[in-house]
């Protein structure tokens, strides 16, 4: 069987670029009418055969979590997989998820399993997500665990807008303070400079030191401003290499709050993606190997990774757990008592509950933190430019008098 390479358009008139295994151009001609692509190009792939479809679009994590909550309705009453794909996909006008799904149902009309045409669009099904999927195939639990991954995939849509909420606010008083204090000084402070000029006396020390600090703004700022942009971009290249990467990591987890904020929110990710593999029927310790890709600080990383060698070697998930540091110890106990009552996935899922509310107990703090601190230091920097263009007029004031 060869793979072929083509272009084609779909029902909507979106142009796509994919791969298609198939014994000849014919056949992968006839393949994609069947998932009814118009194809306009079609040659022999390079990479040879067993490549997989792909498609150039990436649903959107809305997307997939309505998507697979629908899924786990229509398959728990009892709708044949095929059928439910595509009454799924009908519901997704304008959005690449209606194409993937149509895709999904074609590949399972031709004898595919689910998870494995789920698989070849790996940019939207994550290889947890898939093998969460086989793992319900398998077992005959698939209405379970799909209704268990709609359910993590809404929490991590929360997670997600708290920390927008926890960023974009601040964030925004942070630029708008920089550009107003950037006006004043820029176009502000010269002006009434040049009325300075004819008083003929010594400035107050505040005074001079804004007029030094406008002077440097206009002759240095641009290029102070693209030291910063040259020194993001550097570092955001040096954090690609794992050891600066576990060195920045390392500092993120020392800082009071924010380091904390890391570690629950990384903490509730890898416990609630437990709870639904275990849930799932998938045993402990591949729990834990899979579970761990979730993780994005690598030092917590590590440490799973660590945890789950002890686990291999006989150690209890429990035991290995709260060696690693990482977890509050509310959560290791937890799982301690899951072990003993047998059921770990649902002091996993606990454990997740639990480290979510932490994570929007520290959310409220810090922003009820930084909102008034940044308002309260474009106060002052405003205040401290009031204050050094009137102290030369009210010093005039006084000597004239």
């Amino acid at each position: 069987m060869e793979t072929f390479d083509y272009a084609a358009f779909d029902a909507d008139g979106n142009r796509l670029r994919g791969s298609v295994p198939a014994n000849n151009a014919r056949e992968a001609r006839d393949i994609l009418r069947a998932r009814r692509l118009t194809p306009i190009d079609l040659k022999a792939s390079k990479a040879g055969a067993g490549q997989s479809f792909t498609l150039e679009r990436k649903a959107s994590h809305k997307d997939l979590t309505q998507a697979t909550r629908q899924l786990s309705i229509l398959i728990d009453a009892a709708t044949p997989v095929e059928q439910s794909l595509k009454i799924v996909a009908v519901q997704f006008d304008r959005s690449a998820m209606r194409q993937i799904l149509l895709d999904v149902q074609a590949q399972v009309l031709e004898g595919a399993r689910l998870s494995d045409a789920m698989g070849r669009h790996s940019k939207t099904f994550s290889s947890l997500y898939t093998g969460m999927v086989a793992s319900g195939e398998t077992s005959g639990r698939l209405a379970e665990v799909l209704d268990r991954l709609a359910t993590d995939l809404e929490a991590a849509q929360k997670v997600r807008r708290r920390i927008l909420a926890a960023t974009v606010y601040p964030m925004v008083l942070f630029v708008v303070a920089l550009v107003v204090t950037t006006i004043l000084m820029i176009f502000v402070v010269p002006k009434v400079v040049e009325q300075f000029d004819t008083f003929g006396q010594e400035l107050p020390g505040l005074t001079r030191f804004v007029i030094g600090m406008s002077e440097w703004m206009q002759n240095y700022g641009l290029i102070f401003l693209i030291m910063v942009l040259a020194f993001m971009f550097g570092f955001s290249r040096a954090l690609k290499k794992p050891a600066m990467r576990l060195w920045w990591h390392e500092r993120l987890l020392s800082l009071p709050l924010v380091g904390r904020l890391i570690r629950d929110l990384n903490a509730a990710r890898f416990a609630r993606t437990m709870a639904g593999l275990i849930d799932s029927g998938t045993p402990a310790l591949t729990a834990m190997e899979t579970s761990r890709h979730t993780l994005r600080n690598r030092v917590i990383y590590d440490a799973v990774s660590g945890a789950a060698a002890k686990v291999r070697e006989g150690a209890t998930v429990s035991a290995s757990l709260r060696q690693t540091g990482v977890f509050p110890p509310m959560v290791t106990q937890m799982v301690a008592g899951g072990e003993a009552s047998g059921d770990i996935g649902k002091m996993f899922s606990k454990s997740a509950d639990y480290l979510e509310g932490e994570f929007d107990a520290a959310t409220s703090i810090f922003l009820s933190l930084l909102e008034p601190l940044i308002i309260i230091m474009m106060s002052i920097v405003v205040l401290l430019i009031i204050g050094a263009i009137f102290m030369p007029i009210l010093q005039m004031n006084t000597l004239a008098l």
